[in-house]
Formats: structure tokens, sequence, C-alpha cells
């Protein structure tokens, strides 16, 4: 008689626990379900300042080191935004030009195709040696889907002291 009164004991737990365990699983989720929502309504529509098209957005197009010291580094980031209603691509990689000094640098791009409202880098870094003193200047060449502009033009200036 005892071992069926510890069964009976036990179904009877057994249904508590599982009401707990489901009463925790519904409000662990009407928390998610409300984080949700709650972040849905902070973040705002992406409104295209041109529409029909890719538009390339450059907030600097010019970085000025100044005197930078030998063996130190120098590193331009540019950010492009497509402020366009159409995917803006980077049509290959961006040419540096040497318009000044010596030793251009490759210029780094972290996304090549951006969905309106998106960004993406273009990075040069450098740093120059003894026997590179003066004056440098790189202008990078990046080729674009844009139809008014089919070449964003960046530089990147600085001066060596030895």
């Amino acid at each position: 008689m005892s071992s069926n009164t510890s069964k009976v004991g036990a179904q009877r737990s057994l249904p508590k626990n599982t009401l707990w365990l489901t009463a925790g699983v519904i409000v662990i989720t009407l928390l998610l379900i409300g984080l949700v929502l709650v972040t849905n309504q902070h973040a705002a529509p992406y409104v295209p300042e041109v529409t029909g098209a890719p538009h390339a957005e450059v907030v600097t197009s010019v970085i000025d080191h100044g005197d930078m010291q030998m063996e130190d580094w120098a590193e331009s980031v540019y950010t492009i935004q497509n402020t366009g209603s159409q995917t803006l691509r980077i049509l290959d990689e961006p040419r540096v030009e040497l318009v000044q000094g010596c030793c251009p640098p490759r210029a780094i791009v972290s996304q090549m195709t951006l969905s309106p409202g998106e960004e993406t880098t273009i990075t040069l870094r450098y740093t120059m040696h003894n026997m590179m003193a003066g004056p440098h200047e790189f202008r990078i060449h990046v080729p674009t889907n844009d139809p008014t502009q089919s070449t964003v033009l960046l530089t990147s200036i600085s001066n060596w002291i030895e």
C-alpha cells in the first residue's frame, strides 16, 4: 500500500511542476515579444534623399594628417553611405593615385554592395621610413554605379618629418 501512496503523491506533484514550467515559458515568451515590439518602434524607417537611383554620399572627402613622425602609421578612413533608393555598387578596387610623395598604399573597401541607407568604409593605412620625408598626397578614385558621380574622389594628405 505504501508503494501506491508514493505513486499517487508523485502523480499529484507532476502537474504542479508542469504548471509552473508552462507559466514560466509563457511569461518569458511575452517578455521577448514585448522587447521585440519596443525595439521595432524605435527604429525609424530609412527615407532616401535620392529616389530612382543609388547615390554615394561622403561626409569627409579630405583627411589631412598634418605632420607625422617616421615609422608612425597614418590611417585615413572614409565613410560612403548610399542615400539613394536603389543599390549602390563599388564597381572595382579603388585606384590610389600618387599626387605628391611616394609609395601609395592600397585602398581597402569594407563592403562593395550597399542597399539603400547602408554604409561602407574605404581605408588607407600607411607609414613612411627614412629617406621618405616630406609631403605626401594620395587621391583615391572609387568607381561606383551612382549616375551623378561615376567616380568618388577622396584625398589623404600627410607631411612626414625625420
